[in-house]
């Protein structure tokens, strides 16, 4: 979605950018606090010289690369599951646990019906906010009681937060995630989050998915990492090695030349490299994240903004060994 990014954060900085356009469910919703307020996460890229090719005919990365040496898998993302049902007083009520939304982040929530749009919701919950790992374990309870829900109702989560009588066609009102459907009478029905991915007109990109080759020359402490992916809106798309997990993100390592996905939204073999790179690539501890919008709009005075959604993430397991 092209325009403007209007972006409010979880500790009340609102953040408007001009930008380009720009899984599975847990095991269980566990309980626990709410997400507290997020901190600010470290912005410090690394970009000390990087480049960009295709990797060598022959050598696409892809599905039958997987058990291969640095091959890694890349999720969609947000990912995690919710769980619903209806409270003493006819209220629904949902326990989210979700991962893979920006650090801090205000998201609106609800369920929709098959003709609900973002400002005509079905049932309508209170906005939440990410903590600054881009977590959120929360229950939130409907703003207003509601009778049986219409079939193929979901429980959905937008891009950002925004007023009820906001205008039509806000990118914050982005869907990223959806439910399985609904049953009429929801009662303890947990159900697994499906990450969603728009273009700028508005269509439907696919299943975000792919994969990522990391690679490690000790030689020249080069780093090259080669993606090919699907599902992603057409254009740039800002890529990092972090700190952390995909379920705990920290903050930037290795910054990259962006990745250009085309104009079905995908990313074919195309390959990034990153130099000096000291140590080789540890086997926990690093992920690859690849983002909504291009690196010069993924943040504002140093904030994230709307553009800074995590697509594509995969937890890096070590690096196949190269000589470049």
């Amino acid at each position: 979605m092209a325009g403007f990014r209007y972006f409010t954060l979880g500790f009340g900085i609102t953040v408007i950018v001009l930008g380009a356009a720009a899984g599975s469910a847990l095991g269980l919703v566990s309980g626990g606090p709410e997400s507290p307020t997020p901190a600010k996460t470290a912005m410090t890229d690394k970009m000390a010289s990087a480049t960009s090719t295709a990797a060598p005919m022959g050598d696409t990365v892809g599905k039958n690369s997987m058990g291969q040496a640095g091959v890694l898998h890349l999720d969609g993302m947000p990912a995690g599951a919710v769980r619903v049902w209806r409270n003493s007083q006819g209220r629904l009520e949902a326990r989210l646990a979700v991962y893979g939304l920006t650090p801090g982040s205000s998201h609106n929530a609800s369920i929709d019906g098959p003709k609900s749009t973002p400002l005509t919701p079905e049932v309508r919950f209170p906005a939440f906010t990410a903590d600054s790992m881009g977590r959120a374990n929360v229950t939130l309870t409907a703003t207003s009681s509601t009778g049986a829900l219409i079939s193929g109702s979901r429980f959905s989560i937008r891009l950002g937060s925004y007023a009820g009588n906001a205008a039509k066609n806000l990118p914050a009102e982005e869907l990223i995630a959806s439910s399985g459907a609904l049953p009429a009478s929801p009662q303890d029905v947990l159900s697994g989050l499906h990450p969603r991915s728009f273009g700028a007109t508005g269509s439907y990109q696919g299943r975000l998915h792919g994969w990522a080759k990391i690679a490690y020359s000790p030689n020249t402490q080069t780093l090259s990492v080669t993606v090919t992916a699907y599902g992603l809106a057409p254009g740039a798309h800002a890529a990092h090695v972090h700190l952390g997990s995909c379920q705990q993100q920290g903050a930037v390592k290795y910054m990259l030349m962006d990745f250009q996905a085309n104009s079905d939204g995908s990313i074919i073999n195309q390959t990034r490299t990153v130099k000096p790179v000291t140590p080789a690539p540890p086997h926990t501890g690093w992920y690859l994240n690849l983002h909504l919008g291009s690196g010069g709009d993924i943040l504002a005075k140093g904030m994230p903004t709307l553009n800074f959604r995590p697509e594509l993430c995969g937890d890096v397991t070590g690096a196949a060994a190269s000589h470049g």
